[in-house]
């Protein structure tokens, strides 16, 4: 179905219905962001599908894909609560209006070159359960090399590190009350640092309102943007979401600091492991 706009829209909420949701179990809203998707996002379906968690909504959110993504999407739209696809500004943007369209208690983000570990929405909600003053729960993952090989990526639960490097929680195991969503919103303008923002906001917000399971919740595929990104983008990008969340002077210094010293380190770590890596734990 399309509007005047061209926005094509489908799925089981234009037709009216609604995930119901299981007494005493959350609804869990689970948004993938995807353009241009069509070698990877079946894969990434098929494990949102495949969790076991009895109340799941799934939403699609498709940056005008010209490739066959559509044609995939539209083959489960039976199963996806809904999916859109418009142009949008970037992958923050569209994570912005697929958090927009949820209506589960917790919202989950894995996008077209990921997918979840089996059971993973379960393990999360459990972990969850009762304990009213977690907003956010986030575990590990497992990063696939071009080469075959995979490792797991433990979470650097390092207040110093979030702070001054990089993203070195794991994203796409983060679950999130909707409602803390609410005022906590992505920054569109940035290229690959809106989830490290998004975390660092949090963390010096509030680090007692994450909670870490130490078990590999989503599988991860090596070699996007954010792992390519030249040096002098990282350190211009770095500086600006130090300023964002309010660092001074010395702050932003320590930040180019610490991103120009691990650098080279990071990258040959990512030539090691994507060339000539073993599978292993």
């Amino acid at each position: 179905m399309a509007d005047l706009n061209g926005k094509l829209e489908g799925g089981q909420r234009v037709r009216g219905t609604y995930p119901a949701e299981v007494p005493g179990t959350p609804l869990v809203s689970i948004v993938t962001v995807v353009y241009n998707g069509a070698a990877t996002l079946e894969r990434t379906i098929q494990s949102v599908l495949a969790q076991d968690h009895p109340s799941i909504e799934y939403i699609i959110v498709d940056g005008a894909s010209k490739d066959g993504t559509l044609d995939i999407i539209r083959r489960y739209e039976d199963r996806i609560a809904y999916w859109v696809s418009a142009k949008d500004k970037g992958i923050y943007d569209a994570m912005n209006k697929g958090i927009a369209l949820c209506t589960g208690a917790w919202v989950g983000m894995i996008n077209a070159d990921d997918w979840y570990a089996e059971g993973a929405v379960s393990n999360v909600m459990r972990a969850a359960k009762g304990a009213e003053n977690v907003n956010i729960v986030h575990g590990d993952i497992w990063i696939h090399y071009s080469n075959g090989s995979q490792r797991i990526k433990r979470a650097k639960r390092s207040g110093f590190l979030l702070r001054h490097w990089e993203m070195v929680l794991n994203h796409p195991s983060f679950f999130v009350r909707r409602k803390y969503y609410a005022g906590h919103t992505f920054d569109p303008t940035l290229r690959v640092s809106g989830d490290h923002q998004w975390t660092l906001r949090a963390w010096m917000e509030d680090a007692a309102q994450f909670r870490y399971i130490a078990e590999p919740i989503a599988h991860f595929t090596a070699g996007g943007a954010s792992m390519s990104i030249p040096l002098g983008k990282a350190l211009a990008e770095g500086a600006r979401v130090s300023r964002s969340v309010g660092m001074g002077p010395f702050g932003v210094l320590m930040g180019y600091v610490v991103r120009t010293a691990l650098h080279v380190p990071q990258y040959l770590k990512l030539l090691a492991n994507q060339y000539l890596g073993r599978n292993k734990d």
